[in-house]
């Protein structure tokens, strides 16, 4: 008998340690968490305990309450046979439950004295986890659990796959986490993943206490079966955390693009890359693309047919450029990548504009090759700055707004750079500029410098300044972002 129950633990114990290499990278990777034979028959409170019954062996352990009033729960976790078990105080009976996953017992009005668990494995030897709570409504973190919802994010390279999850509500500091992923069922438990008879499915990953993990390698059309399950380093209870189940989709899919309608697309959700299609009408003379990354800078790259037509080009702010003579009834690709990590967080998407008729279908103003806004330095007073910026080109009539705010921009120049997706919303509900001045302007076709004052500003501070275009009846743009500092002193050189 002691040889069995010391054979088990060893094959317990070498499933726990080791993972295929195609299902995670073994760096990533932590050792599960090793089940340890309780040593006597007293059971503690507020920790969970381990003991090893042979099939039809009955073993019994203790737990002394020490008040008559407050509350008192059972947790069980059967992990490879189910479990009939009882509690209940000495010198009573009560009848048997039957376990085959995980239960909690609540004892109606526990009161003082010693309780006797007895505890039996029906169809074959198993480990058993117990845990006594002495928590209102049972264990705490088994009742903020079920708050948690696993997301899943499909990677665009190698067929993978990220799990994520938020962290545990109750104790996220001493709190690791260990990953299942199986092809055949759902897993009730960890330590019944961890028994399981087959090497290779379910397949566990313990992540320590991050709150995501990749999976590479995954099948086409194979669903999955994900169980994330939560280990409390103090309590050592181990408890489901979440669960979720998919059916892998390993196609990259494009985005049709309709004519000179808006079409976004998420960033992070697409693990930085986005593809999308443009398929060319009968009598096109000419191809406008416009693209707006949504916070972060993005590279662009226009193909057809696999050969290049507009090679990877960095847009930081928006880009629009026209394709003359585009092939008729072709399709193409627009590409569209955020492949830098730091950029990728900064990042909400990707707005595109596609058209072959009239540019006056695409809602965005024209704008020119360099966005930036001058400051007239000589013209600066106390209470004014000077500022100028180039036109937007063409003959249409535009309209101007530039503001000011008191504030400085932050650290590093990317800032100076606007999120043009949402502008418009955000510019309504901002209500922290100083002032304000709109006016329409049309201009003759040619290049020219727009200069405009701002004044009734305050003594030696800095503003942000911001200037933006709007085509009539269309959306807004925003040119780069100026720092400027008025004067000190409102007094003239001949004053003394």
């Amino acid at each position: 008998m002691g040889v069995r129950m010391v054979s088990t633990i060893l094959v317990l114990h070498s499933i726990s340690v080791l993972l295929p290499s195609s299902c995670c990278r073994k760096k990533e990777t932590r050792v599960a968490p090793l089940h340890h034979i309780h040593p006597n028959q007293t059971l503690p409170a507020d920790l969970q305990i381990t003991a090893f019954l042979l099939k039809g062996e009955s073993k019994r352990f203790f737990y002394t309450s020490h008040s008559d009033h407050g509350a008192l729960s059972l947790t069980l976790i059967a992990c490879a046979s189910p479990i009939v078990w009882s509690f209940a105080p000495d010198n009573t009976t009560e009848p048997y439950l039957f376990t085959t996953t995980m239960d909690t017992f609540h004892v109606e009005a526990p009161s003082r004295g010693v309780y006797t668990l007895r505890l039996a494995s029906r169809e074959k030897d198993s480990f058993v986890h117990v845990y006594v709570s002495t928590e209102e409504g049972g264990p705490q973190a088994l009742q903020k659990a079920k708050l948690t919802k696993l997301r899943l994010l499909k990677r665009q390279k190698g067929k993978r796959l990220t799990v994520k999850w938020n962290p545990s509500l109750v104790d996220p500091q001493g709190t690791d986490y260990c990953l299942t992923m199986s092809s055949n069922s759902s897993q009730s438990s960890l330590c019944a993943a961890q028994q399981s008879s087959k090497q290779t499915d379910p397949r566990v990953i313990c992540v320590g206490r991050k709150t995501h993990h990749t999976l590479t390698e995954l099948k086409h059309g194979q669903k999955y079966y994900f169980n994330l399950f939560a280990i409390n380093h103090q309590s050592n209870l181990t408890y489901p955390y979440g669960s979720i189940s998919s059916i892998f989709d390993g196609r990259f899919r494009h985005t049709s693009l309709k004519d000179g309608k808006i079409t976004f697309a998420n960033l992070k959700k697409l693990d930085g890359k986005a593809v999308f299609r443009y398929k060319v009408g009968a009598n096109a003379k000419s191809l406008d693309l416009y693209v707006i990354p949504c916070g972060g800078a993005i590279d662009v790259e226009v193909t057809l047919k696999d050969a290049t037509v507009i090679p990877p080009k960095r847009v930081e702010s928006f880009w629009n450029v026209s394709i003359p003579n585009p092939v008729l009834s072709a399709r193409y690709y627009i590409k569209i990548f955020a492949l830098n990590r730091e950029e990728l967080k900064k990042s909400t998407g990707v707005e595109i504009y596609a058209t072959t008729r009239s540019s006056t279908r695409i809602p965005l103003p024209t704008m020119p090759q360099v966005v930036k806004v001058k400051e007239y330095k000589g013209l600066t007073t106390c209470d004014s700055v000077t500022v100028g910026w180039m036109a937007a080109p063409g003959p249409k009539t535009v309209h101007y707004c530039w503001a000011a705010k008191e504030g400085r921009i932050r650290g590093t120049d990317d800032y100076r750079i606007p999120n043009q997706c949402g502008l418009e919303s955000r510019l309504k509900k901002s209500a922290d500029f100083a002032v304000k001045y709109c006016e329409d302007i049309r201009h003759d076709g040619r290049e020219q410098v727009v200069v405009e004052k701002i004044g009734q500003l305050k003594p030696g501070r800095y503003y942000v300044v911001q200037v933006t275009a709007k085509k009539p009846k269309g959306k807004t743009l925003s040119y780069d972002l100026l720092q400027v500092h008025t004067k000190p002193s409102c007094k003239k050189k001949h004053e003394i």
